[in-house]
Protein backbone atom coordinates (compact mmCIF):
# COMPACT_ATOMS: atom_id res chain seq x y z
CA UNK A 1 0.00 0.00 0.00
CA UNK A 2 1.29 3.62 -0.72
CA UNK A 3 1.30 6.59 1.45
CA UNK A 4 -0.59 9.55 0.20
CA UNK A 5 3.45 11.74 -0.15
CA UNK A 6 4.11 8.43 -2.31
CA UNK A 7 1.27 9.34 -4.97
CA UNK A 8 1.82 13.33 -4.27
CA UNK A 9 6.11 13.07 -5.15
CA UNK A 10 4.89 10.73 -7.85
CA UNK A 11 2.88 13.61 -9.07
CA UNK A 12 5.57 16.20 -8.57
CA UNK A 13 8.06 13.96 -10.87
CA UNK A 14 5.36 14.09 -13.33
CA UNK A 15 4.74 17.56 -13.58
CA UNK A 16 8.77 18.07 -14.10
CA UNK A 17 8.60 15.85 -16.81
CA UNK A 18 5.63 17.40 -18.13
CA UNK A 19 7.10 20.96 -17.52
CA UNK A 20 10.22 19.90 -19.98
CA UNK A 21 8.45 19.52 -22.47
CA UNK A 22 6.90 22.83 -22.75
CA UNK A 23 8.24 26.34 -23.67
CA UNK A 24 8.79 29.44 -22.14
CA UNK A 25 8.64 30.19 -18.24
CA UNK A 26 6.47 27.49 -17.50
CA UNK A 27 9.69 25.06 -18.68
CA UNK A 28 11.64 26.71 -15.47
CA UNK A 29 8.80 26.22 -13.12
CA UNK A 30 8.17 30.00 -13.03
CA UNK A 31 4.33 30.67 -12.47
CA UNK A 32 3.05 32.94 -14.81
CA UNK A 33 3.14 36.75 -13.75
CA UNK A 34 1.06 37.70 -10.29
CA UNK A 35 -1.39 39.61 -12.38
CA UNK A 36 -2.05 37.10 -14.28
CA UNK A 37 -2.77 33.79 -12.20
CA UNK A 38 -5.61 31.54 -12.03
CA UNK A 39 -6.68 30.15 -8.55
CA UNK A 40 -9.19 27.06 -8.01
CA UNK A 41 -11.48 26.52 -5.48
CA UNK A 42 -12.83 23.89 -4.55
CA UNK A 43 -15.12 21.96 -1.08
CA UNK A 44 -13.69 19.57 1.46
CA UNK A 45 -15.77 16.25 -0.56
CA UNK A 46 -12.76 16.63 -2.88
CA UNK A 47 -11.04 14.78 0.02
CA UNK A 48 -7.59 16.80 -0.74
CA UNK A 49 -5.42 15.10 2.24
CA UNK A 50 -2.85 17.76 4.09
CA UNK A 51 -0.28 16.03 2.65
CA UNK A 52 -1.34 17.53 -0.66
CA UNK A 53 -2.90 20.91 0.09
CA UNK A 54 0.12 21.56 2.03
CA UNK A 55 1.91 21.04 -0.56
CA UNK A 56 3.60 22.95 -3.57
CA UNK A 57 1.82 21.11 -5.90
CA UNK A 58 -1.56 22.19 -4.77
CA UNK A 59 -0.20 26.04 -4.85
CA UNK A 60 -3.03 27.73 -5.79
CA UNK A 61 -5.69 25.58 -3.98
CA UNK A 62 -7.81 27.06 -1.36
CA UNK A 63 -10.74 24.21 0.28
CA UNK A 64 -14.37 25.63 1.53
CA UNK A 65 -15.23 23.03 4.26
CA UNK A 66 -18.88 21.66 4.25
CA UNK A 67 -20.53 21.83 7.90
CA UNK A 68 -20.99 18.25 9.78
CA UNK A 69 -23.91 18.42 12.25
CA UNK A 70 -23.46 15.99 14.74
CA UNK A 71 -26.74 15.74 17.10
CA UNK A 72 -27.44 19.52 17.12
CA UNK A 73 -23.79 20.55 17.53
CA UNK A 74 -22.61 21.99 14.30
CA UNK A 75 -18.93 21.21 13.30
CA UNK A 76 -16.23 22.21 10.59
CA UNK A 77 -14.16 19.39 8.46
CA UNK A 78 -11.16 19.09 10.08
CA UNK A 79 -11.32 19.86 13.49
CA UNK A 80 -10.28 16.95 15.81
CA UNK A 81 -13.56 17.61 17.71
CA UNK A 82 -14.97 16.04 14.65
CA UNK A 83 -12.85 13.61 13.77
CA UNK A 84 -13.11 12.14 17.65
CA UNK A 85 -16.83 12.82 17.52
CA UNK A 86 -18.20 11.41 13.73
CA UNK A 87 -17.36 7.95 14.44
CA UNK A 88 -18.79 7.58 18.20
CA UNK A 89 -21.70 9.09 16.31
CA UNK A 90 -22.30 6.46 13.36
CA UNK A 91 -21.81 3.59 15.60
CA UNK A 92 -23.97 4.98 17.87
CA UNK A 93 -26.48 5.72 15.82
CA UNK A 94 -26.76 9.34 16.64
CA UNK A 95 -28.03 11.82 14.01
CA UNK A 96 -25.79 12.65 11.71
CA UNK A 97 -26.07 15.64 8.87
CA UNK A 98 -24.57 17.92 6.70
CA UNK A 99 -25.01 21.27 4.84
CA UNK A 100 -23.69 23.21 1.91
CA UNK A 101 -21.62 26.23 3.14
CA UNK A 102 -23.15 29.59 2.71
CA UNK A 103 -22.85 31.61 -0.47
CA UNK A 104 -20.40 33.82 2.90
CA UNK A 105 -17.98 31.40 3.11
CA UNK A 106 -17.21 31.43 -0.87
CA UNK A 107 -17.59 35.15 -0.78
CA UNK A 108 -14.84 35.31 1.88
CA UNK A 109 -12.52 33.21 -0.09
CA UNK A 110 -13.28 34.72 -3.35
CA UNK A 111 -12.54 38.06 -1.90
CA UNK A 112 -8.94 36.65 -0.10
CA UNK A 113 -7.82 35.39 -3.37
CA UNK A 114 -8.70 39.02 -4.95
CA UNK A 115 -6.26 40.59 -2.18
CA UNK A 116 -3.57 37.61 -2.91
CA UNK A 117 -3.43 39.40 -6.98
CA UNK A 118 -5.06 36.07 -8.96
CA UNK A 119 -6.78 37.72 -11.74
CA UNK A 120 -9.35 34.62 -12.45
CA UNK A 121 -10.91 31.99 -10.04
CA UNK A 122 -12.08 28.50 -10.90
CA UNK A 123 -14.30 27.18 -8.81
CA UNK A 124 -14.82 23.21 -8.59
CA UNK A 125 -17.85 21.46 -6.07
CA UNK A 126 -19.06 18.18 -5.97
CA UNK A 127 -21.87 17.00 -7.77
CA UNK A 128 -25.11 19.06 -8.25
CA UNK A 129 -27.34 16.27 -7.53
CA UNK A 130 -25.41 15.41 -4.17
CA UNK A 131 -25.57 18.83 -2.74
CA UNK A 132 -26.62 22.32 -3.26
CA UNK A 133 -22.65 23.49 -2.60
CA UNK A 134 -22.32 24.37 -6.41
CA UNK A 135 -25.20 26.64 -6.10
CA UNK A 136 -23.65 28.52 -3.30
CA UNK A 137 -20.81 28.67 -5.12
CA UNK A 138 -22.74 30.33 -8.20
CA UNK A 139 -24.25 32.69 -5.49
CA UNK A 140 -20.92 33.90 -4.14
CA UNK A 141 -19.32 34.62 -7.73
CA UNK A 142 -22.14 37.13 -9.50
CA UNK A 143 -21.07 39.33 -7.31
CA UNK A 144 -16.86 38.16 -6.65
CA UNK A 145 -14.10 41.20 -7.18
CA UNK A 146 -13.14 38.39 -9.90
CA UNK A 147 -14.17 36.76 -12.55
CA UNK A 148 -15.22 33.31 -10.97
CA UNK A 149 -16.11 30.29 -13.44
CA UNK A 150 -18.15 27.57 -11.27
CA UNK A 151 -17.90 24.07 -12.39
CA UNK A 152 -20.32 21.23 -11.58
CA UNK A 153 -17.83 18.07 -11.35
CA UNK A 154 -20.79 15.62 -11.54
CA UNK A 155 -18.42 13.46 -9.34
CA UNK A 156 -16.94 13.86 -5.57
CA UNK A 157 -14.16 12.09 -3.49
CA UNK A 158 -11.00 11.99 -4.29
CA UNK A 159 -12.02 11.94 -8.16
CA UNK A 160 -12.54 15.02 -7.59
CA UNK A 161 -9.84 16.22 -5.98
CA UNK A 162 -7.32 14.80 -8.12
CA UNK A 163 -9.00 16.68 -11.24
CA UNK A 164 -8.27 19.51 -8.93
CA UNK A 165 -4.92 19.13 -7.85
CA UNK A 166 -4.65 18.63 -11.99
CA UNK A 167 -6.82 21.99 -13.00
CA UNK A 168 -4.25 23.79 -10.23
CA UNK A 169 -0.80 22.28 -12.30
CA UNK A 170 -2.45 23.59 -15.54
CA UNK A 171 -2.73 26.71 -14.10
CA UNK A 172 0.59 27.00 -12.67
CA UNK A 173 1.94 26.79 -16.25
CA UNK A 174 -0.30 29.38 -17.46
CA UNK A 175 -2.81 27.63 -18.91
CA UNK A 176 -5.87 29.64 -20.35
CA UNK A 177 -9.12 29.06 -17.89
CA UNK A 178 -11.29 27.91 -20.45
CA UNK A 179 -8.73 25.25 -21.64
CA UNK A 180 -8.21 24.36 -17.79
CA UNK A 181 -12.03 23.71 -17.59
CA UNK A 182 -11.96 21.86 -20.68
CA UNK A 183 -9.67 19.48 -19.42
CA UNK A 184 -10.83 19.17 -16.29
CA UNK A 185 -14.27 18.13 -16.91
CA UNK A 186 -12.57 15.79 -19.91
CA UNK A 187 -10.76 14.42 -16.90
CA UNK A 188 -13.60 13.97 -14.37
CA UNK A 189 -16.17 12.98 -17.18
CA UNK A 190 -13.64 9.83 -17.42
CA UNK A 191 -13.53 9.07 -14.43
CA UNK A 192 -14.88 6.04 -11.68
CA UNK A 193 -16.21 6.75 -8.18
CA UNK A 194 -17.51 2.53 -6.92
CA UNK A 195 -17.97 2.20 -3.23
CA UNK A 196 -19.46 -0.65 -0.70
CA UNK A 197 -21.06 0.57 2.45
CA UNK A 198 -22.71 -1.84 5.47
CA UNK A 199 -25.65 -0.52 5.37
CA UNK A 200 -27.91 2.14 2.90
CA UNK A 201 -29.48 3.60 6.08
CA UNK A 202 -27.04 6.46 6.06
CA UNK A 203 -27.62 7.23 2.34
CA UNK A 204 -31.35 7.29 2.85
CA UNK A 205 -30.89 9.52 6.21
CA UNK A 206 -29.48 12.21 3.99
CA UNK A 207 -31.57 11.54 1.18
CA UNK A 208 -29.24 10.74 -1.27
CA UNK A 209 -30.43 7.21 -2.92
CA UNK A 210 -33.95 8.11 -3.67
CA UNK A 211 -33.80 6.73 -6.98
CA UNK A 212 -33.42 3.47 -4.82
CA UNK A 213 -35.93 4.19 -2.33
CA UNK A 214 -38.00 1.31 -4.20
CA UNK A 215 -35.21 -1.42 -3.44
CA UNK A 216 -34.47 -0.47 0.31
CA UNK A 217 -36.50 -3.32 1.23
CA UNK A 218 -34.20 -6.01 -0.95
CA UNK A 219 -31.20 -4.53 0.08
CA UNK A 220 -31.49 -5.12 4.19
CA UNK A 221 -29.50 -7.94 3.96
CA UNK A 222 -26.73 -7.22 1.32
CA UNK A 223 -23.86 -5.38 1.32
CA UNK A 224 -24.07 -2.97 -1.92
CA UNK A 225 -22.38 -2.10 -4.39
CA UNK A 226 -22.61 1.66 -5.37
CA UNK A 227 -21.44 3.75 -8.30
CA UNK A 228 -21.48 7.73 -8.73
CA UNK A 229 -23.15 7.73 -12.40
CA UNK A 230 -23.27 11.27 -13.84
CA UNK A 231 -23.37 12.71 -10.76
CA UNK A 232 -25.70 10.69 -9.10
CA UNK A 233 -25.81 7.50 -6.76
CA UNK A 234 -26.69 4.15 -8.72
CA UNK A 235 -26.36 0.62 -7.25
CA UNK A 236 -24.17 -1.86 -9.57
CA UNK A 237 -24.50 -4.83 -7.18
CA UNK A 238 -25.92 -6.83 -4.35
CA UNK A 239 -22.99 -9.22 -3.12
CA UNK A 240 -24.03 -10.74 0.00
CA UNK A 241 -20.88 -10.37 1.92
CA UNK A 242 -18.22 -7.49 2.70
CA UNK A 243 -15.39 -9.91 1.43
CA UNK A 244 -17.14 -10.69 -1.38
CA UNK A 245 -18.30 -7.18 -1.81
CA UNK A 246 -14.87 -6.14 -2.07
CA UNK A 247 -13.93 -8.35 -4.71
CA UNK A 248 -16.90 -6.97 -6.35
CA UNK A 249 -14.68 -3.59 -6.19
CA UNK A 250 -11.68 -5.62 -7.66
CA UNK A 251 -13.42 -6.52 -10.32
CA UNK A 252 -15.22 -3.53 -11.70
CA UNK A 253 -12.10 -1.36 -10.57
CA UNK A 254 -10.19 -3.54 -13.51
CA UNK A 255 -13.05 -4.19 -15.83
CA UNK A 256 -13.79 0.09 -15.93
CA UNK A 257 -9.74 0.67 -15.95
CA UNK A 258 -9.03 -0.60 -19.56
CA UNK A 259 -6.01 -0.66 -21.32
CA UNK A 260 -5.52 3.21 -21.14
CA UNK A 261 -2.71 4.41 -17.97
CA UNK A 262 -4.84 5.57 -14.77
CA UNK A 263 -4.46 6.43 -11.32
CA UNK A 264 -6.40 4.81 -8.64
CA UNK A 265 -7.18 5.04 -4.96
CA UNK A 266 -8.91 4.17 -1.98
CA UNK A 267 -11.06 5.33 -0.04
CA UNK A 268 -12.09 4.48 3.83
CA UNK A 269 -13.61 5.07 7.00
CA UNK A 270 -13.18 2.74 10.19
CA UNK A 271 -11.48 0.24 8.26
CA UNK A 272 -7.69 0.38 7.06
CA UNK A 273 -6.95 -2.90 7.14
CA UNK A 274 -9.25 -3.77 4.53
CA UNK A 275 -8.64 -0.84 2.69
CA UNK A 276 -4.47 -1.04 2.58
CA UNK A 277 -5.55 -4.57 1.76
CA UNK A 278 -8.01 -3.70 -1.58
CA UNK A 279 -5.22 -0.81 -2.47
CA UNK A 280 -2.54 -3.75 -2.78
CA UNK A 281 -4.53 -5.60 -4.93
CA UNK A 282 -5.37 -3.19 -7.49
CA UNK A 283 -1.74 -1.47 -7.36
CA UNK A 284 -1.17 -3.70 -10.71
CA UNK A 285 -3.83 -1.95 -12.71
CA UNK A 286 -2.50 1.66 -11.72
CA UNK A 287 -0.09 3.53 -13.03
CA UNK A 288 0.61 5.85 -9.85
CA UNK A 289 0.92 4.54 -6.44
CA UNK A 290 -2.31 3.58 -4.82
CA UNK A 291 -2.96 5.40 -1.64
CA UNK A 292 -5.53 4.64 0.95
CA UNK A 293 -7.55 8.37 1.33
CA UNK A 294 -9.67 8.54 4.65
CA UNK A 295 -12.83 9.79 3.64
CA UNK A 296 -13.33 13.34 4.75
CA UNK A 297 -16.28 14.03 7.35
CA UNK A 298 -18.92 15.48 4.88
CA UNK A 299 -18.47 11.89 3.06
CA UNK A 300 -18.44 9.44 5.56
CA UNK A 301 -21.29 10.94 7.68
CA UNK A 302 -23.33 9.54 4.41
CA UNK A 303 -21.27 6.71 3.86
CA UNK A 304 -21.02 5.04 7.32
CA UNK A 305 -18.21 2.97 9.23
CA UNK A 306 -16.93 0.70 7.12
CA UNK A 307 -17.54 2.42 4.13
CA UNK A 308 -14.77 1.55 0.74
CA UNK A 309 -14.41 2.86 -2.17
CA UNK A 310 -12.42 2.83 -5.46
CA UNK A 311 -11.49 5.68 -7.60
CA UNK A 312 -10.30 5.45 -10.46
CA UNK A 313 -9.15 8.86 -12.96
CA UNK A 314 -7.01 8.63 -16.29
CA UNK A 315 -3.44 9.45 -16.03
CA UNK A 316 -3.72 12.59 -18.27
CA UNK A 317 -6.86 14.06 -19.22
CA UNK A 318 -8.70 12.64 -22.77
CA UNK A 319 -8.66 16.02 -24.11
CA UNK A 320 -4.64 15.88 -24.11
CA UNK A 321 -1.77 18.20 -25.43
CA UNK A 322 -0.44 21.17 -22.90
CA UNK A 323 -2.93 23.40 -23.79
CA UNK A 324 -0.61 25.63 -24.97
Amino acid sequence: MASIEQWRDDALVRLRSRRSQLAGRARYGLRPPRRDRTAVVTDSAAALPGAVLGHGLAAGIRQVALPVMVGEQIHTEGTDELALELPLALAAGTPVRTSRPSPGAFRTVYAELARAGYARILSVHLSGELSGTVEAARVAAADAERPVTVVDSRTVGFALGMAVVDAAVDAGVGMPVARIRERLEATVDSSQVLFTVPSLEQLRRGGRISGLASLLGTLLQVRPVLAVDDGAIGLLDRPRSAARAVDRLVELATERAGEDPVRIAVHEYGDPETAGQLAERLQPISTTPVPVVELPAVLAAHLGLGALGVVICPLESPTGGSGD
